[in-house]
């Protein structure tokens, strides 16, 4: 039962100054938190140890304090609405300020320990660490419902975990930079659709999984978890356990599917991006049919983000009626169209598109695909979560409903024309209308962008059927390996909330044989985390790393099986360098991998043990390095 306090009970209905303000204790099971309305000041209480929540925001003259429900509401010298109450094992604290206005939260000062960002899938940033303290020596800031993955985090430390909670992420942003160790703070622009803030806070044992477990519990106990089962079509089982491919040349003829039938691959998840206006090697009718036969899913990339001239168009999806484009671009607040990625066009309202009194053309496309035999469609943009203001006077549009927009027509690929649908870093506002993501496994999502915006060593897009973006080997530098692929900073955040919601995989530019000397680890952590591999395969490259693609096809079957995947439930480090780790799920499995060079108590390098309840563990590790792949001097 939930015990609430007053320090002293007059403060109810009192006006405190700031130099005397009335101190409001709320107690959550065994943790009282102290809150000071004058400052919001918050301390928690921990079996006698006091622990900071927040430091002192500001300092007001006088607040008056009212009941509210089981809590209290005041009103801050800034004109804000501020509310605390008790939660289900949480504080729950909300700020409500008006509209184009700013709110600035900073955690309390650390010294030592571990901030636990879901920073894409997840990342653990030791505060003392100077690589990532010189990373962030100037602020950088994650968006809540774009490089979060979901939008909470903790603070870790030997003894607890302080875990924060946003109901939402719209309009919210998490910030780090370095001041003697990595600190953190919250950061929100109140908006139509964003007027409130609302902060759980949550103190804990130091589970490294703690923001990630307190988010689904949040989000299971207001209803807005959606797993596989209430997302569930007939051919959403043929994506559990494949890996993902993006064919392109040779590997659209159906003589690819006979080389992956040859080779033993059961389960693939197939897409393709093509432009029926060019290519020699096109995806027809025929052979979606003939790889949904063979027990694959197959379908191409999509995308309504992107509106251009039709004859000058670099992608046919970008071309839209002449009633709907320029006309429904989006429209910046100084009245210039919003440009597109890339500098190509701009970006198409979704706005406009809802309003356009023809057929609704997101859903002919939809529509369009399943009449080919697609029984899966990967759409670009749609959930990666970037909204957008529309100051169009014929189709205005706030960030809210430009979210709502898409959530809309993404469930409408799921729920109309019983499509799997994929989407583009996929993150928690998203996760309900999407069955894959690709990008969320990328962890620390934010180095992803520098990397690709190099051509010259990352490739271009030339020649079309088999682009170097794709297929060219990255040799990154020692601080991009760790940026992007470093074990020791990495954990499971996105599985724990949710793995038995969303398949996640890397972005479609970090197939698994991409960026040299990282294949093996990728491949453990792959397996460890429950997340497939991911391909970027011609008939010529399907022949040179086949063994892999077998490896990383038949190794997942025997550490993840075919069936619905189940919840992560637990993650630990088992060595003081962090790269012995373990995961366990909810049927009991134990897998542990070594990430370190040398074997861990027999367990070899990039090495994963599976071990299931009343088996004997079984230990996978990655097959012998491909031959090199050819080189091109086209980028």
């Amino acid at each position: 039962m939930r015990v609430i306090g007053l320090v002293m009970a007059a403060a109810l209905s009192a006006w405190a100054g700031a130099a005397g303000a009335e101190t409001l204790a709320v107690r959550v099971g065994a943790v009282t938190y102290s809150v000071d309305p004058a400052t919001l000041r918050i301390d928690a209480d921990d079996n006698g140890a006091t622990v900071p929540i927040l430091p002192p925001v500001h300092d007001v003259q006088a607040v008056r304090v009212r009941a509210a429900g089981d809590g209290w509401r005041w009103t801050d010298g800034d004109g804000r609405d501020v509310a605390v109450s008790p939660g289900d094992g949480v504080l729950n604290l909300s700020i409500t300020g008006a509209a184009g206005t700013k709110l600035s939260l900073p955690m309390p000062a650390a010294r030592d320990g571990t901030w636990v960002v879901p920073d894409g899938e997840g990342m653990a940033y030791r505060v003392q660490d100077a690589f990532w303290r010189a990373r962030y020596a100037e602020e950088h800031c994650l968006g809540g419902t774009t490089l979060m993955s979901l939008p909470a985090w903790t603070h870790l430390s030997e003894t607890r975990a302080v875990t924060y909670a946003l109901s939402q992420g719209l309009k919210s942003e998490l910030c780090l930079h370095d001041d003697a160790g990595l600190q953190a703070g919250l950061k929100h622009d109140f908006a139509e659709g964003a007027e409130t803030v609302a902060l759980s806070i949550a103190v804990g044992p130091p589970d490294p999984l703690a923001p990630a477990l307190l988010y689904r519990r949040l989000i299971q106990g207001s209803g807005e978890f959606r797993s596989f089962a209430d997302k569930a079509m007939p051919d959403l089982p043929r994506l559990f356990g494949a890996p993902h491919a993006y064919v392109w040349g040779t590997a659209r003829d159906i003589g690819f599917l006979d080389d992956l039938q040859a080779l033993g691959i059961e389960r693939l998840v197939i897409s393709y991006d093509q432009d029926p206006r060019v290519g020699e090697h096109l995806v027809r009718p025929g052979y979606l049919a003939e790889a949904y036969r063979r027990g694959y899913l197959a379908g191409p990339y999509e995308s309504f983000d992107n509106g251009q001239p039709a004859d000058t168009a670099d992608t046919h999806i970008a071309i839209w009626p002449a009633d709907l484009y320029p006309s429904g671009c989006v429209i910046k607040a100084d009245g210039a169209p919003e440009t597109g990625f890339g500098g190509r066009g701009c970006y198409m309202s979704t706005e406009a598109i809802r309003r356009y009194p023809g057929p609704f053309i997101p859903g002919q496309r939809f529509a369009a695909h399943k009449a080919d035999g697609a029984s899966q469609v990967f759409l670009d943009v749609d959930a990666f979560g970037g909204f957008f203001e529309d100051h169009s006077p014929d189709h205005p549009l706030t960030m809210a409903q430009d979210r709502d927009n898409r959530l809309a027509r993404m469930g409408l690929a799921i729920d109309q024309y019983q499509l799997v649908l994929g989407g583009e870093n996929v993150t928690a506002w998203s996760s309900g209308v999407n069955h894959y993501s690709h990008g969320t496994s990328q962890a620390n999502a934010s180095a992803v962008w520098p990397v690709l915006r190099d051509r010259d060593r990352f490739g271009g897009w030339w020649p079309n059927d088999r682009p170097p973006i794709f297929m060219k080997t990255f040799e990154p530098t020692p601080d991009e390996a760790r940026a992007l692929f470093g074990a020791a900073d990495r954990l499971p955040l996105f599985e724990a909330a949710f793995h038995d919601s969303v398949v996640a995989l890397d972005r479609w530019e970090f197939g698994l044989m991409k960026v040299a000397g990282q294949a093996r680890g990728r491949f453990a952590r792959s397996l460890l985390f429950g997340t497939p591999t991911l391909w970027n395969l011609t008939r010529e490259e399907l022949a040179r790393v086949g063994p892999w693609l077998k490896a990383a096809h038949d190794d997942f079957r025997i550490a993840h099986g075919w069936d619905t995947p189940v919840a992560l439930t637990g993650f630990a480090w088992l060595s003081d360098d962090r790269l012995v780790q373990r995961t366990t799920f909810a049927d009991g499995r134990v897998l542990t991998a070594n990430f370190g060079a040398q074997p861990w108590e027999g367990l070899g390098p990039d090495c994963v043990q599976v071990q299931r309840p009343d088996q004997a563990a079984s230990d996978l590790c990655p097959p012998a390095d491909p031959p090199p792949a050819a080189r091109t001097n086209r980028n």
